[in-house]
């Protein structure tokens, strides 16, 4: 009877050639929901944050109805941006000519087009993006047509409160980021897969988790990625991490959202901004959005160690995947397609990259 075959990795052109890149970037990431912050980020009527994603200048407000939209940061008339980093506004009011519009996008006034002939206020509006709370976290898609999220990630919600019943009343805590040198896709199979944690996250893996029991497995029917173990319980441990296992949820492309043993919430993102060129953003979140002492312990010692070292690595996988002499090897599938040193995680993202590829 014929072996089956081996999965191999994928050929060095889909991480390196910017054709490729734009066409990942069209099929798959303007097509996926991607994280922007915590609800609690914009607790308020009037608050705003402005960001940049996938090239474009947005940012998300909260309504005087109390819910949460997207738009372009773009004001209508002549293309100025309309605000920058974070605030709260009454109204917002373009910077270059003084247009305004209301919290939900609509123009409110605009000097002096009362003597326009025809000017039709109620015709303009910012542009808008689907915007999603998933958990408490806001999410937007450039794809009008997109799923929704619970659709798309049937069953995540319910595995998070299964191990953090109170996630959605969490509270933004902190957060960085750095740049990675890498395609989003390296950055991605990096995060989601353990092999190299034994010999390169030896703090992670013996002061966050049990390595032994550490698996990673596709969500059944979804584009979802469930990182599983139990906690650590040996003196090299951060922190008493008793009273929940681990569990991680990686939503497909760029996002996944963590709970350390005990229920400690962080995140990863990651913001693709060109064929080697990424940054991660690693947040953080409390009960009451306010860093303690153990929290502290815990940001430090994961920047200090896993982050920093996954930074590295990344890198260097870029630098390699240019080279002349690279040969896209076999990935290692255990037979039980689980356990730490199994890359069947790295097989299944593949295939979904591959299917929205073509």
């Amino acid at each position: 009877m014929d072996q089956p075959a081996v999965p191999r990795a994928l050929p060095a052109e889909i991480y390196t050639d910017p054709a490729l890149h734009a066409r990942a970037r069209s099929q798959i990431l303007l097509r996926g929901w991607h994280y922007v912050c915590h609800g609690s980020n914009i607790p308020e009527t009037g608050d705003y944050y402005a960001f940049e994603l996938m090239g474009e200048d947005l940012f998300v407000i909260r309504g005087r109805d109390g819910e949460m939209r997207a738009f372009y940061n773009v004001c209508q008339h002549r293309g100025h941006t309309l605000v920058a980093a974070t605030g709260r506004t009454r109204v917002l009011v373009c910077p270059y000519h003084a247009w305004a519009y209301e919290l939900d996008g609509r123009l409110r006034a605009a000097p002096g087009t009362r003597q326009v002939e025809g000017f039709d206020r109620s015709a303009i509006c910012l542009t808008p993006l689907r915007t999603e709370v998933f958990l408490g976290f806001l999410f937007v898609n450039f794809d009008a047509d997109a799923r929704p999220m619970a659709e798309l990630f049937a069953g995540v919600e319910t595995a998070v409160r299964a191990l953090c019943p109170t996630i959605e009343a969490r509270r933004f805590a902190h957060e960085h980021s750095a740049p990675e040198h890498c395609s989003w896709l390296v950055a991605v199979e990096n995060y989601n897969e353990c092999y190299h944690c034994g010999h390169v996250h030896k703090a992670f893996a013996d002061g966050v988790i049990d390595p032994a029991s550490y698996d990673i497995q596709p969500m059944p029917g979804i584009r979802a990625l469930r990182h599983s173990a139990r906690p650590a319980t040996g003196e090299a441990r951060w922190y008493d991490t008793g009273g929940s296992d681990y569990g991680a949820f990686y939503l497909y492309p760029c996002f996944s959202l963590q709970i350390y043993p005990g229920g400690v919430v962080n995140t990863y993102y990651w913001r693709p901004e060109g064929p080697r060129d990424t940054t991660v953003h690693r947040g953080w979140f409390s009960a009451d959005g306010v860093v303690d002492d153990q929290l502290q312990a815990v940001i430090d010692l994961d920047r200090d160690t896993t982050f920093a070292e996954d930074l590295a690595l990344v890198k260097a996988v870029q630098r390699g995947l240019g080279s002349r002499g690279y040969r896209p090897g076999p990935l290692v599938v255990a037979r039980s397609c689980s356990g730490i040193d199994s890359e069947h995680s790295i097989a299944a993202l593949h295939r979904w990259v591959m299917e929205d590829l073509g």
